[in-house]
């Protein structure tokens, strides 16, 4: 069953039930369904073809999604967050020749943006769907495809990811049952829908037959607004949660009828966790574990386990396989690094025209995260950082991850971002950059690194930050780190 069926039986069976909110706009499941029907009817021409969509967040962003499912055809949403150029290279990389669009982006983005496509359709609020240019072709494309997301980037060159039909529903299912998603939940969407985790929200909650509320991170006091229009699961990367914690005030008011707050996109940390259930004590917290390349989840911790194990991932999600392998593809015991292996429905088809890549992503039926990982007695997963974030200093290699947790668990700080440098003779060293509380205090930042860790770990530096490196969907990203620490260093 493909998603936008069940947007379809709950049109037939609660057809007034609202399933979109966006500032001061709603739609019910029965409009949602019709005007999905109106954008598919001008596809329909098209078999199995690939379709950019280009459109920031709302309701006519989600129409044009379930439009081009219902047609049959591959919809593959633009990172509209992205420049331009990175999106040309996107649109060049994946051979894409056919795109729907919006009035307000084919102005914004300008004739000349779209000369490269051979079909264009405007979609708008009040008005027929209408074609700018159209030219039917054959594509050759994998028979399972429906979606193609593209990854953040925080590792490298986004890829395209590949999913199916039975991805898209087995991961969302998977969600609905550990949040015990009903009809009755009214969920967020503050994050970006073109990602993984935004597009895993949009998946849940229409499979659900449950209400999703759009706002946009730019404007606080419209997002707290938002919260207490009666939303019951909010979702969020940790910096979400980090920048409305910053007005408590509001937070506690915002989300005292909140039934779960969820994240993913990055570890939650013990302080956001104490400061969320100290300003709402009955909320759950739910912290997820994913890739793109998995649909969005793989793993989650239990509410009960939250508080004594938020530092871990927890255990798989239901339908999926985890294990820990060394670098001989064989598994390991418990409290042994290796390198974080799934299994599952939702693992993606592979990688967007590039076979290489797939290869070396899925071996021997297993996905390959690239994440570092140790197995807990318990059975729960405990992740040591990214394979290709390891550091070589001198005849050692270092996992930055392991000094930033130990930096932030020990002292008064809010976040703390190991730069590697380079060292005349150890080859690389390192520095820090730390965003600071009002104790923070940098001579004892240095002792604790002198008594705590060996002398090649020891800082050369310490920097003062005021705000998280983050790519434009709220992750930490390894280059836009590095590129922080240039620019404090050539402000200095």
């Amino acid at each position: 069953m493909k998603i936008d069926a069940y947007l379809t039986e709950h049109a037939r069976k609660t057809p007034s039930r609202i399933a979109l909110e966006e500032g001061n706009n709603s739609i019910s499941y029965a409009a949602l369904e019709a005007s999905v029907n109106d954008i598919a009817s001008s596809m329909r021409e098209f078999s199995h073809c690939r379709f950019a969509i280009l459109e920031e967040m709302g309701i006519q962003y989600i129409k044009m999604l379930m439009a081009v499912y219902r047609s049959d055809n591959i919809a593959i949403p633009m990172p509209i967050e992205m420049p331009i150029f990175s999106l040309e290279k996107i649109l060049n990389a994946g051979h894409i020749k056919n795109i729907i669009t919006t009035e307000v982006q084919y102005s914004k983005f300008g004739k000349s943006f779209f000369e490269r496509f051979r079909t264009v359709i405007i979609v708008s609020d009040n008005e027929p769907v209408k074609f700018m240019r159209k030219e039917l072709s054959t594509e050759s494309n994998n028979p399972k495809l429906r979606l193609v997301l593209y990854t953040s980037g925080t590792t490298g060159t986004p890829k395209g990811v590949m999913l199916s039909d039975k991805n898209l529903t087995t991961n969302a299912a998977a969600i609905i049952q550990i949040l015990g998603l009903t009809s009755e939940d009214k969920a967020t969407l503050v994050i970006s829908p073109h990602h993984a985790f935004g597009n895993s929200i949009i998946n849940s909650h229409l499979m659900s037959g449950g209400c999703i509320a759009m706002g946009n991170m730019k404007f606080i006091g419209s997002v707290f607004s938002l919260i207490e229009s009666g939303v019951t699961v909010f979702y969020g990367v940790p910096s979400t949660y980090r920048i409305l914690l910053r007005y408590p005030d509001r937070f506690k008011k915002a989300f005292s009828n909140v039934k779960i707050a969820a994240s993913a996109g990055g570890g939650m940390t013990k302080q956001i966790v104490k400061n969320i259930k100290e300003l709402a004590p009955n909320i759950e917290m739910l912290p997820m574990y994913g890739q793109t390349e998995a649909t969005a989840r793989l793993a989650y911790v239990p509410k009960e386990d939250v508080e004594e194990f938020i530092e871990t991932i927890g255990k798989p999600i239901p339908g999926v396989t985890l294990d820990v392998f060394d670098d001989n593809s064989n598994p390991v015991g418990p409290n042994v690094t290796g390198e974080l292996v799934a299994k599952g429905d939702n693992i993606l088809l592979g990688y967007l025209d590039d076979e290489n890549a797939t290869k070396k992503k899925i071996v021997d039926g297993w996905m390959y995260t690239g994440d570092l990982a140790q197995k807990l007695p318990n059975g729960y997963l405990k992740l040591m950082g990214r394979k290709d974030d390891l550091l070589k200093i001198g005849d050692h290699l270092v996992n930055p991850r392991e000094i930033e947790k130990s930096i932030e668990n020990n002292n008064k700080v809010s976040a703390v971002f190991v730069v590697p440098i380079s060292h005349e003779l150890m080859g690389t060293a390192i520095s820090l950059m730390v965003i600071p509380e009002p104790e923070t205090d940098i001579d004892t930042l240095f002792k604790f690194c002198r008594k705590n860790f060996p002398s090649h770990l020891h800082p050369k530096e310490i920097l003062f930050i005021e705000n998280l490196p983050l790519t434009e969907n709220g992750k930490i990203c390894n280059r836009l780190i590095i590129e922080e620490y240039h620019n404090v260093k050539n402000c200095m």
